[in-house]
């Protein structure tokens, strides 16, 4: 049944845990009661409380903890949201799991292989509560439109699928500096930044991967290259900073980002190309790019009767399909909310929530990622940089078996 007021305890009180209480719908605010927040960090915890608690149900005022651990050994919740640093991620979880609470968990769900088994093992041991991974693009108007189109069979059989990022000059600078800039921290550029993608791509090719080859480069953050600082900083406006949150809430917690990443400190590389061969045939190429002027993430799909290719950042897909004697080709307009994410955020959330109140899902809306899908979004990202480093394709399902089994 659905419950009239839940309690929620939050560990990790940063910008991306608050986004889903930006955007909790108007009308559950009474009801949702924030009980607990652990942050190491307890500026972060008093800023989230100051600006959050005052809204909800009753304006309770939420006990503080330093680790995940001990929030939830201490409270009774009915829903948790997981933003801690990707390392975190399992240590927060698995104990969550256990308890069998709803569960929002901030991707990457985990960093290693070890850590993907042993959260999978804890959610079966559970009873599999509810996890829904903040994989936000997933349930934007624009990628769900893009999946639609191949699914119709407009296209006719899929044949290649490819994707690619350019990151602009706020978020490198957020992802090269504190401890994003670690892989042993993040999991490394391909499973903290591009998760999202993978996720993606595997779920409008409708398949899993097999195999992923790769290419990775650091060939300009590296000292020497200084004199390109100033010239970095001024790319974009400030509004660019990040493309999710209102600028008062990014303010609240968004760290110091205003060293140098000129030097050696940090070992992400910072443009890298990946090869993926799908299960059934399909084929992808994906690319990110640090340091962007404007920030992008693009999309093309290609088959035997037709391609869509578009830029969410423009909200705009162009499709061409066969018609007789020549081809038709549509321009199309993708609406979305102003929520962050290319709307992704405001959806994702309304999933979690409606999640923890126990009510049904709204089946005309995209699904959100369950840990499932995290999990195989983090094991393509792991060959990724398997064989950026070793120089060779690496098997996914081989991966996959450590994880799930034969």
């Amino acid at each position: 049944m659905p419950k009239s007021t839940i309690r929620v305890g939050v560990i990790g009180a940063g910008l991306r845990a608050a986004s889903y209480f930006t955007n909790l719908p108007q009308e559950l605010h009474k009801r949702v009661q924030l009980v607990a927040l652990a942050d190491p960090n307890p500026r972060h915890s008093a800023a989230f409380a100051e600006k959050y608690a005052p809204i909800l149900s009753d304006g309770v005022t939420p006990r503080y903890y330093d680790r995940g651990i001990d929030l939830l050994e201490n409270e009774e919740l009915d829903a948790l949201v997981i933003g801690s640093p990707n390392n975190a991620h399992a240590a927060d979880a698995c104990p969550a799991f256990e308890r069998k609470i709803p569960t929002l968990l901030e991707k990457p769900v985990a960093v290693s292989v070890e850590e993907c088994r042993q959260m999978w093992q804890s959610w079966q041991t559970a009873g599999e509560p509810p996890v829904t991974v903040g994989f936000v693009l997933r349930t934007t108007p624009f990628y769900d439109r893009i999946r639609e189109i191949v699914q119709s069979g407009q296209l006719g059989q899929l044949l290649t699928l490819d994707a690619d990022e350019n990151i602009g000059t706020g978020t490198t600078r957020q992802m090269r500096s504190g401890w994003r800039s670690w892989s042993q921290n993040c999991g490394g550029f391909m499973i903290e930044k591009c998760s999202h993608d993978f996720d993606l791509l595997r779920w409008i090719s409708g398949s899993e991967a097999k195999r992923v080859f790769s290419f990775a480069a650091r060939t300009h953050f590296r000292p020497g290259n200084e004199q390109a600082e100033e010239r970095f900083d001024h790319q974009a406006p400030d509004e660019e900073k990040l493309d999710y949150g209102d600028a008062a809430t990014r303010r609240l917690f968004t760290e110091d980002y205003s060293g140098s990443l000129y030097t050696d400190e940090g070992d992400l590389p910072d443009h890298q190309s990946v090869l993926i061969e799908w299960e059934n045939g399909v084929t992808t190429c994906f690319t990110a790019t640090f340091a962007q002027l404007r920030p992008t993430r693009r999309m093309r799909a290609a088959g035997t009767a037709g391609n869509v290719e578009g830029d969410a950042h423009r909200s705009r897909l162009l499709l061409d399909t066969e018609a007789v004697g020549a081809v038709n080709t549509e321009e199309i307009e993708i609406p979305h909310d102003s929520t962050g994410h290319h709307g992704g955020d405001g959806n994702t959330a309304a999933q979690f929530w409606n999640s923890a109140f126990g009510v049904a899902l709204d089946e005309n809306q995209p699904a959100a990622a369950g840990l499932r899908e995290g999990i195989e979004a983090v094991l393509i990202g792991i060959a990724a940089q398997q064989s950026a480093e070793s120089g060779q394709a690496v098997d996914v399902s081989e991966l996959r078996r450590q994880v799930f089994g034969s």
